[in-house]
């Protein structure tokens, strides 16, 4: 199994388009992270693996701790590059970028901002870390973003990306996959205490 976690709540973000936009996470966020190692400590979690993301390390770090085990750094679990759009406000945006925002709206699964990526880029570099996980011992616990998981979704239960915001995986909260020939979605956007009941 690969359980995917949403990091914590972030404060700083609100009304912007926040992809690689650095964020710490609020206090309800730390109260989250203390959480998962009640809800998460007693798994006999093989790895522990996060995107570089300050708010998605140190939504990690307490449970870490507490298992006694490093956390494995991998720059494919980070969440979209929005290149020239990442921090600025979405009215910014859609003032100083009209086209492309509109653009964006029409093909949202390989809309690519200026600088940046697509989801389907997202997608692609997601999933080949997931099936490389998926060789190794599990399970396995990845701490990543809303648009990784929501990429990840679509590409496991066959959605079109254009779509991919029908899924609203929440902070803190968790989405398992099970591993084999294929991915299969266990479940998506529960709490973190329902998790030891999937595996």
């Amino acid at each position: 199994m690969i359980v995917l976690l949403r990091h914590g709540w972030t404060e700083g973000g609100k009304g912007r388009c926040v992809g690689r936009t650095p964020l710490p996470l609020s206090p309800e966020g730390r109260a989250q992270a203390l959480d998962l190692v009640d809800a998460l400590g007693a798994i006999p979690f093989a790895r522990l693996c996060s995107s570089p993301a300050g708010r998605a390390q140190d939504t990690l770090a307490p449970l870490a701790e507490r298992l006694g085990l490093e956390v494995e750094t991998l720059p494919a679990l980070d969440e979209i590059d929005m290149g020239a759009w990442d921090g600025l406000s979405f009215d910014e945006i859609r003032a100083r970028f009209p086209e492309e925002y509109a653009s964006r709206g029409q093909r949202l699964g390989s809309y690519r901002a200026p600088g940046g990526e697509s989801f389907a880029d997202v997608a692609g570099r997601a999933m080949a870390t997931l099936a490389e996980l998926a060789e190794g011992p599990q399970p396995v616990l990845a701490a990543t973003h809303a648009g990784v998981i929501r990429s990840v979704l679509c590409r496991v239960t066959g959605h079109p990306l254009d779509g991919l915001f029908r899924f609203s995986p929440g902070c803190g909260r968790c989405t398992v996959l099970r591993t084999g020939a294929t991915f299969e979605l266990v479940a998506d956007d529960v709490f973190a205490r329902s998790v030891r009941e999937l595996l």
